[in-house]
């Protein structure tokens, strides 16, 4: 990723923009650049746009939707992909790295887990395949936890355990009544029948055809409730089946005329078929049934009326539907007790392993934790971030559950990130932001993503600290050669400090510049230090002397140069001597203050200075370039100050008050112009501007010009026109 070509008409108000940034990375030169744009000039168009190519959407024009747009960014040549694009916006709330649970794996834990999980799910994999034919249920994925353990009311969690404790069950000698063979589970235990079963509309015929079958088991001489027909097949099949009657064994019957010794096995079934006739055709059971089946007439539940027809000998386990599916999965289970028993040694011999490797992914410091420590030791926030699943996620590749603790000075308290963000402030808010694009960072980190990253203003509204935090970030992304960075900004400062740290010059430390037809991106032409260019150019340009004055003013007041500080207040402020100082004077005040110019000489000394700043103003707005330098709206802004002054002395004319102030002159100045002259509406109007838009512009405390350039050159040229003109109304004739 080395040389970025970009093309733009008509996207989100950029109608045109053509430049060809040049990340190459070598010993002189960086992947980044840095790009300084006022507000409203492209800053979060051009953000915007390769956000489109990351999330793979259309540009297009918001306010001129009928305008054609262009978009072709390259990359060496190719399209730019989605994957290797990621803008950083100001602040996203909704924003969340999807891929945080990489930073929390330890390939090497997972791989120890992973062995033995494939273990147990070989044998799983064998009882759900048996399970699977005899209950006619698909047990797809993991339907067989969730399905046997909501039978029995436990949670999946304790899949394992269930297991074991059936596995007790059904290897005991009480479990006859598990004994169901060829009944599927989804014959009765679906969303129609259960619907029917659940609503109790059945109860009252179900009831009846219990009671008139129960007195019929209680005469019978060989059936009980306990030892029903199912249950004599059974043994008989079973006798069967183990050679009893060919191994020349017997068994006695007891009858009411006496014990009868059964030699074969189909004499046995003789008896067991003809009680059963006995019973499930006696007249009163059938009538009862009847009821019953009425209530399976319509469409829904043909299939299971069907069922029960051929098995009316499971009516009398649906009065306890729930209990009766309990049973049905044991008798699964007993069925299958050689494939649940391969299963539950499997998972006994590996469990103590497991539960190890468990304990040693609870306790592990992954690159998760160490991003979150190195945001806490930069960002002071009240709340702690916690995976509450960490094993989960580094052993089974599940989605991390993030919650917080908040802290106010007293007991923690976990709370969610919706709770969090209602309590935090927008500063902590965006902390935390920060913190959700760092894990997205780290993992490009690890995986080596070649990533441009486009940053928008990612420390705007933060704090001097905070902003430094950033600063320091940036540098880390900035550190590693698959990245490359476009860090666009309207704050001047963080554009300064973030060039001086990355260590972004030349023609990779650029300006904005927005005309009628374009966006232009030109090479910033201070780099390191403003003031150190100025006074480079002392000897050779004015506009760069008149510019100098503010800061030199700042100086001298900070060196205790009481007289030179003085004397240039006087030609930034109207006062008696002002109009006298001429470039002489000057000369000599920089060379006490700009020690490193001790010898300098300025063209033409015996110029006066007013009449000079006058003279640069003026020829400033004949030309009027929309390509503003800071020492150009710096000199207007003085001049607007000095011409505003001007014409309020006049309009008072007050010798005494004027001479009386002290501090803060245009302001006292306009008070009094507005407490006698508060019917003037259009000088009044110029003079608020003049107000509004030149304080910060003329005082320069610690240096922070950023207001400045935040500020449209049109906007000055118009108010100097403006004061000239209150000064000579003939001015624009």
């Amino acid at each position: 990723m080395d040389n970025l070509s970009v093309r733009l008409e008509n996207c989100y108000g950029i109608k045109k923009l053509e430049f060809d940034f040049d990340l190459t990375i070598n010993a002189g030169s960086k992947g980044i650049y840095s790009i300084y744009a006022p507000n409203g000039f492209m800053k979060s168009s051009l953000a915007r746009t390769f956000e489109d190519i990351q999330f793979s959407r259309d540009s297009k024009d918001l306010i001129f939707p009928e305008r054609q747009t262009k978009r072709e960014i390259s990359i060496d040549g190719h399209e730019l992909t989605p994957e290797n694009i990621f803008v950083i916006k100001p602040y996203d709330e909704s924003f969340s790295s999807e891929r945080t649970s990489l930073l929390l794996v330890n390939e090497e834990l997972r791989k120890q887990y992973e062995k033995f999980l494939v273990e147990i799910d070989l044998a799983k994999k064998s009882l759900i395949a048996a399970v699977r034919k005899i209950s006619g249920l698909s047990l797809r994925g993991s339907s067989f936890e969730t399905t046997l353990c909501k039978a029995f009311n436990v949670d999946e969690k304790s899949f394992y355990d269930l297991l074991i404790e059936l596995h007790a069950a059904v290897e005991s000698e009480n479990n006859k009544d598990f004994i169901f063979e060829g009944i599927q589970h989804a014959e009765i235990f679906n969303e129609k029948v259960l619907k029917l079963l659940e609503s109790g509309d059945i109860t009252k015929e179900l009831e009846n055809y219990i009671k008139i079958y129960d007195d019929l088991i209680e005469a019978s001489p060989i059936l009980t409730r306990a030892f029903n027909h199912q249950n004599a097949e059974n043994v008989a099949k079973n006798l069967k089946d183990t050679g009893f009657f060919k191994a020349t064994h017997t068994v006695n019957l007891t009858l009411p005329e006496g014990k009868k010794e059964i030699s074969s096995e189909d004499e046995l079934n003789q008896y067991i078929e003809a009680e059963e006739e006995k019973v499930i055709n006696d007249p009163a059971l059938r009538k009862s049934f009847d009821a019953i089946d009425k209530k399976l007439s319509n469409a829904e539940l043909r299939k299971f009326r069907e069922f029960l027809a051929d098995n009316k000998f499971l009516l009398p386990e649906l009065a306890d539907y729930k209990g009766f599916e309990k049973k049905l999965w044991l008798s699964y289970l007993k069925s299958e007790s050689q494939n649940l028993n391969i299963l539950l040694t499997t998972y006994k011999e590996n469990k103590v392993s497991l539960e190890a490797i468990t304990n040693e992914a609870r306790q592990q410091r992954t690159i998760w934790e160490e991003v979150v420590a190195t945001f806490n030791q930069r960002f002071n926030v009240p709340f702690r971030l916690i995976i509450e699943n960490q094993e989960d996620v580094i052993l089974q590749s599940a989605s991390p559950t993030v919650s917080f603790e908040f802290n106010d000075g007293g007991p923690p308290k976990r709370v969610n990130r919706t709770e969090l963000l209602n309590v935090l402030s927008q500063g902590e808010r965006r902390a935390l932001y920060i913190l959700n694009l760092l894990f997205e960072v780290q993992v490009r980190v690890q995986e080596k993503v070649d990533t441009l990253f486009i940053v928008d203003d990612i420390a705007d509204s933060f704090d001097y600290k905070n902003k430094y935090s950033i600063v320091e970030y940036l540098q880390f992304v900035a550190g590693h050669s698959f990245f490359k960075l476009i860090i666009l900004t309207h704050n001047f400062d963080f554009h300064r400090t973030v060039c001086g740290r990355l260590g972004i010059y030349g023609e990779k430390r650029l300006f904005s510049v927005k005309t009628d037809e374009e966006i232009v991106l030109i090479r910033e032409k201070y780099q390191r230090d403003v003031l150190k260019y100025w006074k480079s150019q002392l000897e050779n340009n004015r506009k760069f002397v008149i510019a100098c004055i503010p800061f030199a003013r700042n100086l001298a007041e900070y060196c205790g140069l009481e007289n030179e500080y003085k004397k240039l207040t006087s030609l930034l402020h109207i006062k008696p001597e002002s109009a006298q100082i001429n470039l002489n004077d000057l000369q000599t005040i920089y060379r006490k203050v700009f020690t490193d110019k001790a010898t300098m000489n300025l063209l033409e000394p015996h110029d006066l200075v007013l009449e000079s700043i006058s003279e640069v103003s003026n020829q400033l707005v004949d030309e009027a370039e929309e390509i503003s330098d800071l020492e150009d709206k710096i000199v207007l802004s003085i001049a607007i100050r000095l011409e505003a002054e001007k014409f309020m002395i006049q309009k008072i004319n007050d010798y005494e008050y004027v001479q009386s102030i002290e501090s803060n002159q245009t302001n006292e100045l306009f008070k009094r112009f507005v407490n006698d002259f508060g019917n003037e509406s259009e000088s009044l109007a110029i003079l608020d501007q003049v107000n509004l838009m030149t304080p910060e512009n003329i005082h320069l405390n610690s240096f922070m010009y950023e207001p400045i350039l935040d500020l449209s050159a049109n906007h000055l040229y118009k108010l100097y026109s403006a004061v000239k003109i209150l000064n000579d109304p003939n001015e624009n004739n």
